[in-house]
């Protein structure tokens, strides 16, 4: 599947975003966990089976595109369903082909797992103004998650003490590596970018191993990569 079809996929989700920052002076909410409310970027837990959490009257999130329309950004995105799926994740679930294969970087839009993955210490990205550092250029706002890992809507990283910036993470969850061993990124200015991962374990198979298989996963070589793009110490 080509790159650039994968890549434009992100860049419109970015163009969504920075629309909705445009109208609401702020970025949609990005709020991880089981959310059950549409009071978010997008919401929905993905498995491999039928997806869990699902809202009252709704069926599974791993097929129900409710959970994109509906969602923040669904409006911005004129509701094309396709700009959630990279086209290169053509594994399907057990009743279908999930209808998501992106997360937002969990570091953008606030998050209710403040002490998790070193919010306390790092900065967050609730508004524009925020962009200081990186800086709009280097901090991505969605990837293509690993199916394997994929779950709800938040990718999580445990970043490294601050005065270790921007050495070695924790991987809580993990990039994709569909793009023969590479990843997609969209970034806050709206541009993308395909990484091409270094180390084997930032490119494990695809198991169909419900979430996570990459928790707890470290990468001498590329977590640093991905540390310098997602946030930086306050």
């Amino acid at each position: 599947m080509p790159d650039h079809i994968s890549l434009n996929n992100l860049k419109q989700q970015s163009l969504a975003f920075n629309l909705y920052n445009t109208d609401n002076t702020k970025f949609p909410a990005n709020l991880g966990g089981y959310v059950t409310s549409t009071n978010a970027w997008c919401t929905g837990v993905l498995d491999w089976n039928v997806g869990q959490y699902p809202l009252p009257g709704y069926p599974s999130p791993n097929t129900n595109t409710f959970y994109l329309v509906n969602s923040l950004l669904g409006p911005y995105n004129g509701k094309n369903l396709g700009v959630y799926k990279c086209p290169a994740d053509r594994i399907p679930s057990t009743i279908g082909p999930r209808c998501r294969s992106i997360s937002m970087n969990g570091f953008v839009g606030g998050t209710a797992e403040w002490d998790v993955y070193g919010l306390t210490t790092y900065r967050t990205f609730l508004k524009e103004s925020d962009l200081v550092r990186p800086g709009p250029a280097m901090t991505w706002v969605f990837l293509d998650e690993q199916p394997d890992s994929i779950n709800d809507c938040l990718f999580g990283l445990h970043m490294p003490p601050a005065t270790l910036w921007p050495s070695a993470a924790s991987w809580d969850d993990m990039p994709a590596s569909y793009h023969n061993g590479a990843c997609g990124f969209s970034f806050a200015d709206g541009h993308g970018e395909i990484h091409k991962w270094l180390d084997a374990n930032s490119k494990p198979p695809i198991l169909k191993k419900n979430p996570s298989s990459g928790a707890g996963t470290t990468s001498a070589h590329d977590s640093p990569w991905i540390v310098s793009r997602t946030s930086a110490p306050k």
